[in-house]
């Protein structure tokens, strides 16, 4: 497994610092998916930041790894987005939805939305 000089999907920021050594979540997948090649592998509600073209590699080439992601996209207007400090843009978020389908031929994608965030208006739902 090669390691990647972006730790975040690209388009995607954090309020968070980044910590110092330990693993990345795509080697600790690739490291499970050995285990056992009957095992099968699901996981869910991840920040879209947290899905870097390694992580979507790992999905891609390990069989026992589950071809469906839960991507939470929280609201589909940037401006909601930003007041909720998401990190990201309703462009970006589509950009990686392409870029995981581009990636992941056949995968499914599931996602959760907030309604009705404080100052939330009828237009950020168009």
């Amino acid at each position: 497994l090669q390691s990647s000089s972006s730790l975040m999907s690209r388009g995607f920021s954090t309020i968070y610092k980044t910590k110092e050594g330990g693993k990345r979540f795509a080697e600790l997948i690739h490291h499970v998916s050995q285990v056992d090649d009957e095992m099968r592998i699901r996981f869910t509600s991840p920040h879209p930041k947290d899905f870097p073209d390694e992580l979507l590699k790992v999905i891609k080439s390990h069989d026992n790894v589950c071809n469906h992601i839960h991507l939470p996209a929280q609201s589909g207007s940037t401006t909601i987005l930003q007041k909720m400090r998401r990190g990201y843009t309703r462009e970006s978020y589509l950009e990686l939805v392409d870029k995981i389908r581009e990636t992941i031929p056949g995968v499914t994608l599931s996602s959760d939305f907030i309604v009705g965030f404080c100052g939330e208006t009828e237009e950020d739902h168009e």
